[in-house]
C-alpha cells in the first residue's frame, strides 16, 4: 500500500525561501515544510485527538519520494524590488507605515494541475488515520508564503510520470555517496518539537521581559522599542536527509554507480588539472597503505586495489573487473573557468558489475572509508618528496559550486567532451606526419573500442584534438604521460569530443587511465544555462 500527497497551486506560483538564504527558492520543497503547514492546520481546526494521532503517524514515516516538473516547466525567479509595508511607527504628525524592499523567490507552475507530489511507497495507512489525515490535508490553505495558495489532495498511488517530471529519491542512510540535495524531512517527534518551539505563553513572557528591559533603558525623548522580537528565534528541531535525482532518459550506463562520493578540498596547495595523475596515485597508495596497516580488515578487496585479492604484500595480477576510479573535480566548462581542482570524485563500481551483493559491498565501503579518514573525518595527501599537501573531507551538504555536485558529471547526455585526455591503449598508426587522415581514423577506432570495453555502444561520431573545447581545460600535452611499465615509452593521450546516438549516463571515464582520472568526460546539455552556476 502507498500514500501520495499532491499539491496544486491555483495562482500558478510557489513562493518559499530556502533554508539560510532568503533570496533563493526552496526547490524541491522540503517535506518538513509540508509537516509544519499541517501542524498549523491542526491547531486552527481544534487540535483534536484523532487529528493529532494522524499527524504523529504521518511524521513517523520514512522520507518520501518527491516528484516535481522538469526545469522547463518550473520557472524559478527572484522577484525583487517589491516594497511592502512594515510595522507602524511614530511620526511627528501621527502614525506612518514605512515601506521596505523585499525579494520573493518564486517558482511559476501550471495552475491547472498538481505539480508537486510527495509519495510514500510502503505506507500502511489505517482507515481511521486516513480519514483524519485527509481532512487536515484538504483544509491546507497555502504552502510556503501566503502568496502560495494550494489545493492539497490525498490519494493511494502516484500518477504516471514521464520525461516531463523529475523524480527526487531519498538515499538510504548507509549509501556510500554524496547527496545531490539535502532536505528537511518528517520525523517521529516533529509535532511535539514544533509545539514546544512555538509555545505562545513562553513567547508572551519573553516579549514582556523585552518590553520591561526597554522601558528601564529608554530615553524620555525617544519612543519605546523592544530590543528584539523573539519570533525568529523559535523553530523546531529539523532532521536532514540526503536525496538524489533519478535520471530516466539514459539508455546506456557505465559500470560505475552514478552516485559517487565527493571529497572536497578544505585546505592545502592549489592544484590544477595537469596534476591529476600525481594526485590520484598518491590517493590510491595512501588508501592501500592504511588498509594494510590495519590487519583486522583482512585482504584488500580487488574492487579497491585493482588487483586480484591476496594477502598483504603478496603480488597479484590486475583484475579484469571494473574497480574504484579516482578523478578530479575541477572548475571547467564555464566562462572564466581556471581548471583548478576543487576536490576528488570517488566512483564506485556498481555491485552487480563486480558480482557482489549490495550489503557486502557497503560493508567493505564503510571499512575503506574508516581506514582512509582520520579521527576528524579528513584525509591528508602528500607525495614522498613533500612537494605539495592537501586535505580532503567528504562533502555532506550539496555545494553551490557545480563541480562538487554529482549531477554535473553524471547527467545523461548524448554528447561528451573530455576534461582530462584519454590515454590510448596503443599508439595510433601510421604516424601523424605520414598520413594525418589515417592517424585520425586510428585514434577514433581506439576510442570507440574503449567505449565498448566499458559496455557502451560505439559512438556515432568522435573528434580528436590536442585541445578540449571546454573552457579551463589545458591541452593534452600539459598532462603527464604515464608509462605502461618501467622502461616502456610513454602512453599517448589526446582530447576528444564524443557523440553517441543515445543518451549515456555518467560518470564517463575512458581509456587506459580511467581508474586514475584520465579520460574523464563532461556531459554537454543541448539547452545549457549559466544562471545556476556558482563560479569558483
Amino acid at each position: 500500500m502507498s500514500l501520495t500527497l499532491s499539491l496544486q497551486f491555483p495562482a500558478g506560483r510557489y513562493v518559499a525561501a530556502s533554508w539560510g538564504n532568503r533570496d533563493e527558492v526552496e526547490w524541491p520543497p522540503h517535506p518538513a515544510r509540508l509537516c509544519l503547514a499541517l501542524i498549523d492546520v491542526l491547531h486552527k481546526s481544534g487540535n483534536t485527538e484523532p487529528s493529532r494521532k494522524a499527524l504523529s503517524w504521518f511524521f513517523g514515516q520514512a522520507p518520501p519520494v518527491i516528484v516535481i516538473p522538469d526545469k522547463h516547466l518550473a520557472d524559478e525567479q527572484l522577484l525583487d524590488g517589491i516594497y511592502v509595508p512594515q510595522n507602524p511607527s511614530a511620526a511627528e504628525n501621527g502614525i506612518k507605515h514605512p515601506r521596505k524592499a523585499r525579494s520573493f523567490p518564486t517558482v511559476f507552475l501550471d495552475p491547472d494541475q498538481p505539480t508537486v507530489f510527495f509519495h510514500w511507497r510502503d505506507a500502511e495507512l489505517p482507515q481511521a488515520i486516513r480519514d483524519s489525515l485527509g481532512k487536515l490535508v484538504s483544509s491546507l490553505p497555502r504552502f510556503g508564503h501566503s502568496h502560495s495558495l494550494v489545493i492539497a489532495t490525498l490519494s493511494d498511488e502516484l500518477p504516471p510520470v514521464g520525461d516531463e517530471w523529475r523524480v527526487i529519491r531519498p538515499l538510504e542512510s548507509n549509501q556510500p555517496c554524496t547527496p545531490e540535495f539535502r532536505l528537511r524531512v518528517n520525523w517521529d517527534g516533529l509535532l511535539e518539537s514544533a509545539e514546544d518551539a512555538f509555545d505562545a505563553d513562553a513567547r508572551s513572557k519573553e516579549m514582556d521581559s523585552l518590553i520591561d528591559t526597554a522601558a528601564r533603558t529608554a530615553r524620555p525623548d525617544k519612543p519605546l522599542k523592544p530590543a528584539a522580537s523573539p519570533r525568529g528565534r523559535h523553530d523546531p528541531r529539523h532532521r536532514w536527509h540526503g536525496y538524489s535525482e533519478e535520471w530516466k532518459s539514459a539508455l546506456a550506463t557505465t559500470p560505475w554507480d552514478n552516485r559517487f562520493l565527493v571529497l572536497k578540498q578544505i585546505e592545502g596547495t592549489r592544484m590544477g588539472l595537469p596534476s591529476t595523475w600525481q594526485l590520484t596515485e598518491v590517493f590510491h597508495k595512501t588508501l592501500l597503505k592504511r588498509w594494510h596497516d590495519n590487519p583486522s580488515l583482512g585482504p584488500i578487496p580487488s574492487w579497491i586495489s585493482g588487483h586480484a585479492a591476496g594477502e598483504p604484500g603478496e603480488a597479484t595480477a590486475p583484475t579484469t573487473s571494473c574497480h574504484l576510479s579516482i578523478f578530479p573535480l575541477a572548475f571547467v566548462g564555464r566562462e572564466h573557468a581556471t581548471g583548478h581542482l576543487l576536490g576528488l570524485g570517488i566512483a564506485l563500481p556498481a555491485p552487480e558489475a563486480i558480482g557482489m551483493n549490495t550489503a557486502d559491498f557497503r560493508i567493505q565501503w564503510r571499512q575503506m572509508l574508516g581506514a582512509l579518514l582520520d579521527e576528524g573525518g579528513v584525509i591528508t595527501l602528500t607525495p614522498p618528496d613533500n612537494a605539495w599537501k592537501i586535505r580532503l573531507a567528504p562533502e555532506e551538504l550539496p555545494d553551490p559550486r557545480q563541480a562538487l555536485r554529482p549531477s554535473r558529471w553524471t547527467k545523461p547526455s548524448s554528447k561528451w567532451h573530455t576534461v582530462t585526455p584519454i590515454i590510448l591503449d596503443r599508439h595510433p598508426k601510421p604516424h601523424f606526419g605520414k598520413d594525418p587522415a589515417a592517424w585520425h581514423e586510428s585514434c577514433v577506432k581506439i576510442i570507440g573500442e574503449a567505449c565498448q570495453r566499458i559496455g557502451l555502444p560505439i559512438p556515432e561520431h568522435i573528434d580528436v584534438s590536442p585541445h578540449s573545447p571546454l573552457p579551463g581545460v589545458p591541452a593534452a600535452f600539459a598532462f603527464a604521460a604515464p608509462t605502461a611499465r618501467s622502461g616502456r615509452p610513454p602512453r599517448f593521450h589526446i582530447h576528444a569530443s564524443i557523440q553517441f546516438s543515445e543518451p549515456v549516463e555518467g560518470p564517463l571515464l575512458l581509456g587506459a587511465g580511467r581508474y586514475r582520472g584520465y579520460g574523464l568526460c563532461l556531459p554537454i546539455q543541448s539547452k545549457s544555462s549559466h544562471s545556476d552556476e556558482t563560479f569558483s
